[in-house]
């Protein structure tokens, strides 16, 4: 299968998709760091610029079409400012249905915060599934956390799902038969994770060090709220603000261990912010492999 990539970022929905066997063909992005990540990794695949200036035809055939486009006027970190699908920002998904309307690949794939269920009493979200509906898709969504994948992190999202002409959407992302997942913050349990991903990240000698408590002793109040060791990670904040993921018997000076200048700290970390949890992507990306497969055969 192949896709075509919308809102691409840093390529983690992309990567996502690629590690479930399917072939990335297209990319648009509009920031600058961003794309000089995409071409250092997709240096063969056609990247696009602005949205908005992307043509239909200039993209090439794909079978999926997926994107996160962005949160940031639905998200409730912006509480009192919500603009929902009103916004210039994340109004930018009826760009890219447009896009889809004029391809109609059996496949769409929407990533996107949980503020996008209840935006605007839930019309924003009843716009979408409005317009996908009218597009011919069956529209399925799910909201799943990271911590349940694998990852060290507590990071909710919606995924929203859609096929052409069928029920596949719902195969993909309800499979049969309940799954069962724990309501602790630890990761104590098996069936806390998602099937396949029983035995990975078991190491317990992580720490996560939050940003304002760097340096500063435990009585400081409340800029000091120290560590955890609990399976997940602080929240980054929208000032770029990051914790120190770190090993008991390992250094967590976070600029000098990945190798990346102080000159680009601020990018990195907004890039990682806006960025997705790889794991769940590929979960996702498999089950449509399969049912296009099953359906398809």
């Amino acid at each position: 299968m192949k896709a075509a990539s919308f809102f691409s970022g840093i390529g983690g929905i992309d990567l996502g998709f690629e590690r479930a066997g399917v072939e990335i063909v297209f990319q648009s992005e509009i920031n600058n760091f961003s794309r000089a990540v995409l071409q250092k990794h997709w240096p063969d695949v056609q990247l696009a610029g602005d949205i908005n200036e992307v043509q239909p035809e200039s993209i090439p055939q794909a079978e999926v079409y997926f994107g996160g486009f962005p949160c940031q006027d639905l998200s409730l970190a912006n509480q009192g400012k919500r603009l929902g699908l009103a916004g210039s920002r994340s109004g930018l998904f009826f760009k890219f249905a447009e896009l889809v309307a004029a391809a109609k690949p059996r496949w769409i794939f929407i990533e996107n915060v949980p503020g996008l269920l209840n935006s605007n009493n839930g019309e924003d979200f009843r716009a979408l599934l409005t317009k996908l509906d009218e597009l011919g898709y069956c529209v399925s969504w799910r909201v799943l956390d990271a911590k349940y994948f694998g990852t060290p992190q507590r990071r909710r999202r919606v995924y929203i799902v859609g096929s052409l002409g069928n029920f596949g959407s719902a195969e993909v992302l309800f499979g049969q038969g309940a799954a069962r997942i724990s309501s602790k913050s630890r990761r104590s349990t098996d069936h806390s994770y998602a099937p396949g991903l029983e035995k990975e990240h078991r190491v317990s000698d992580y720490y996560s060090i939050q940003h304002a408590g760097i340096g500063r002793k435990p009585s400081a109040g409340p800029q000091a709220k120290g560590y955890r060791n609990d399976g997940e990670t602080y929240t980054c904040d929208s000032r770029g603000s990051s914790d120190a993921i770190c090993q008991t018997h390992a250094s967590f000076r976070v600029r000098e261990t990945p190798g990346v200048s102080g000159r680009l700290d601020s990018r990195r970390w907004t890039a990682l912010g806006n960025a997705v949890c790889v794991p769940v992507i590929e979960w996702i990306a498999r089950r449509i492999v399969e049912v296009d497969k099953a359906q398809n055969s």
